[in-house]
């Protein structure tokens, strides 16, 4: 399968590409070692957990859900950053590793925003839970030059 444009802007951003692991690879390195699967479409439990036997944290494409508005994002003075993501990419309810939503990304101006999710809860289609919005610019800063991921940016949402 040809890579998107957007597979290959966000594997760029680490300091490697197809890092080989045995029979598997994973997308790209980043500067402090762990490596990255970048997905742009659902997957199977099966096919999840087995990526996750070489990959350290996901990055999966979901600005089509969130221009749609099945991805909501938003900020609650109690609870922090909360979301809902209707028709979640089920396959990911046995995720053990960090994952980072895009919400957008401009690919000619690599201006964007991602959710780094902090905990969900899935219930069949319907996934929620709470994250922390980081900027396109925080996230390249951090995987290609390991400089630290700053608190809750200040973006709209």
């Amino acid at each position: 399968m040809t890579e998107s444009a957007w597979h290959k802007e966000i594997k760029g951003w680490g300091v490697a590409t197809e890092i080989s692991l045995g029979n598997r690879r994973a997308d790209c390195q980043l500067r402090c070692g762990k490596r990255a699967e970048v997905q742009a479409r659902p997957l199977p439990p099966d096919e999840v957990a087995g990526r996750e036997a070489h990959a350290d944290l996901w990055f999966l494409d979901c600005r089509a859900a969130h221009r749609s508005r099945r991805l909501m994002v938003w900020s609650d003075p109690q609870f922090g950053t909360l979301f809902r993501w209707e028709r979640a990419w089920q396959g990911f309810a046995i995720s053990k590793r960090p994952v980072f939503l895009n919400l957008e990304l401009d690919l000619r101006t690599g201006q964007g925003t991602f959710l780094d999710v902090t905990g969900w809860t899935f219930d069949g289609y319907r996934a929620t839970g709470t994250g922390q919005i980081h900027t396109a610019a925080s996230l390249r800063s951090w995987m290609r030059y390991g400089l630290p991921l700053a608190g809750h940016q200040a973006v709209a949402l």
